[in-house]
């Protein structure tokens, strides 16, 4: 697409704009032929539109003439119009930022490249990395947990769910004061019972195992005098989708702030794989595991600019309480560009 792109734009130049793309065969060359890319252009005039196209390099593109064009600019649906702007802004910045190097700056940070065009896009010529900060740190989102006396914790297996927990438990119990509960789900890995008891006899606080909706609706009534239950959940993999259905039975009614928690170091279409899958309990925050063990934080960025979920925590460590910090605005991009000169 980037060739027919250029095509277009060399041919109809920068105002002309791709209406529809199909493929075709070339019936020429029999049964040698190849299949060819029949693309729709248009561009607007002032007295007239006209289709005009060109053939080379396997791509066709359909000639009309100014008769042929039916339906005038106001007609067009208003689907047709935002796919206009949108390639019209496409085909003027294809190829700009190429040779910024800021552009491969902030992509060995690991921000997804077309997010990083888009940023110096919007940019323009006054793109620089204060320019990026400035403008990433508008649209990053942040959040505090949002309000609800259940937060539930969930992601794939060896996120570091449990240890999470105990870092934010002891948090609001040692240093809030707060009359904290846990509750797990997760009695299939070897040990995590265990390890989730030993966490709430050291911080003074109740702790329930639970394995059916049932019983854990039964251990939030035991817990009702709480100020916060933390839940616990099995890591599964993203894959085995059957797994949300089961959980929604669980928080069905509870009105639960839902946590997913997500290593930094993961890839980015691991990310998008995650996120989707887990999307069916309704993520109200994210929170991102493992900082110290990544190369790089701009995973982070790009997860937050594309899927809009705020970001409450970011952990450093495995120590519990100390390797936990709230997030914010400022803390992530230094984080994620601090050090790009």
């Amino acid at each position: 697409m980037k060739d027919i792109l250029s095509q277009i734009k060399s041919e109809l130049g920068s105002d002309a704009v791709i209406l529809s793309k199909r493929e075709i065969q070339d019936t020429g060359f029999g049964l040698a032929a190849k299949p060819l890319i029949e693309v729709t252009a248009a561009v607007d005039f002032d007295a007239a539109r006209e289709h005009r196209t060109a053939r080379a390099g396997g791509v066709q593109v359909c000639q009309r003439t100014a008769e042929t064009v039916a339906a005038p600019v106001d007609a067009l649906s208003s689907d047709i119009i935002e796919i206009k702007e949108m390639m019209r802004t496409l085909i003027s910045q294809s190829g700009i930022h190429e040779q910024n190097p800021l552009r491969a700056k902030l992509a060995s940070k690991g921000i997804r490249q077309n997010l990083v065009d888009l940023i110096l896009s919007k940019l323009g010529k006054d793109a620089s990395i204060e320019a990026v900060k400035g403008l990433v740190g508008k649209v990053v989102k942040i959040g505090q947990p949002a309000p609800s006396r259940v937060w539930a914790f969930v992601g794939a297996t060896g996120v570091g769910k449990t240890t999470t927990i105990a870092k934010i438990a002891a948090r609001c119990a040692l240093n809030e004061h707060k009359k904290v509960g846990l509750i797990t789900l997760d009695t299939y890995r070897i040990g995590a019972v265990d390890q989730g008891r030993i966490y709430a006899k050291i911080l003074n606080i109740p702790f329930i195992s639970v394995t059916t909706p049932a019983e854990f609706k039964t251990a939030l009534v035991k817990l009702d005098s709480m100020d916060l239950v933390l839940v616990d959940t099995v890591g599964r993999s993203p894959q085995y989708r059957e797994y949300i259905p089961q959980l929604k039975e669980y928080f069905a009614g509870t009105k639960a702030c839902t946590f997913l928690l997500m290593p930094v170091a993961t890839r980015d279409a691991e990310m998008d794989t995650t996120t989707k899958t887990f999307s069916g309990l309704g993520i109200d925050r994210m929170i991102f595991t493992k900082a110290d063990e990544a190369g790089s934080m701009g995973s982070v960025l790009t997860h937050n600019l594309i899927h809009r979920i705020p970001i409450s925590y970011l952990t450093t460590g495995q120590r519990v309480p100390e390797d936990i910090e709230e997030a914010s605005a400022a803390h992530i991009i230094e984080r994620c560009l601090g050090e790009i000169a």
